[in-house]
């Protein structure tokens, strides 16, 4: 004999949320990459040069930024899925999608700046930007800077927590993207700050992913 509680409504699943577990996981990764890219630059030299490749910190900067990136990018989906439902679908998906291309796309960076700048110095580096290696470079530095800038905007019109990530997000990519004509100490102090604040976003959002 059934009962009226075998007729009850079962709750249905929002589609814009997903198990506490991979939530934990994601916002974790999250926060520990966007860490250790805020340390990472921090540790960075003003400068690119011969005397910067000697510095103590040189190959401890690249490294931490490097160790950064897997976390970062594994992190990344618990901003999409807090996107998911607020804001269109392809608004959601394709600005972090874009920021995870840029993201790996720094990594060969890391390696190359960590172990080969001190051996062949700053002007057989320069030779490099000048060809192939600046041209992958730019590429994935307009996804890495253009998707950042719509992630922020994403997240801003989105309305999630905290209501700063978004216009900080767009501020400091606006900041990068202007900064990176710039050279000598006081450019490479606005570009360690601005990506000390990056990461500090990030692990913002993941914490509360």
């Amino acid at each position: 004999m059934s009962t009226l509680l075998d007729h009850t409504t079962q709750p249905v699943d929002d589609p814009t949320t997903e198990p506490a577990g991979g939530r934990t996981w994601q916002g974790r990764c999250l926060v520990a990459g966007g860490v250790l890219f805020a340390i990472g630059n921090a540790l960075h030299p003003l400068e690119h040069d011969d005397a910067a490749y000697r510095a103590a910190t040189w190959e401890a900067a690249h490294l931490v930024i490097l160790a950064s990136i897997p976390l970062l990018v594994l992190g990344l989906p618990a901003v999409h899925r807090r996107l998911r439902g607020r804001v269109p679908d392809r608004l959601a998906l394709l600005p972090v999608v874009a920021v995870a291309v840029g993201l790996i796309g720094i990594a060969p960076g890391c390696i190359v700046e960590a172990f080969v700048a001190p051996l062949i110095g700053q002007a057989a580096m320069e030779d490099l930007a000048a060809g192939g290696m600046g041209v992958v470079d730019a590429v994935f530095g307009v996804a890495f800077l253009g998707g950042s800038l719509f992630l922020g905007w994403a997240i801003r019109r989105s309305g999630i927590r905290p209501r700063w990530a978004g216009p900080a997000l767009m501020a400091v990519a606006a900041v990068l993207l202007v900064s990176m004509g710039l050279t000598g100490p006081v450019g490479g102090a606005v570009i360690i700050a601005a990506t000390i604040a990056y990461g500090s976003i990030f692990a913002t959002l993941g914490a509360r992913a």
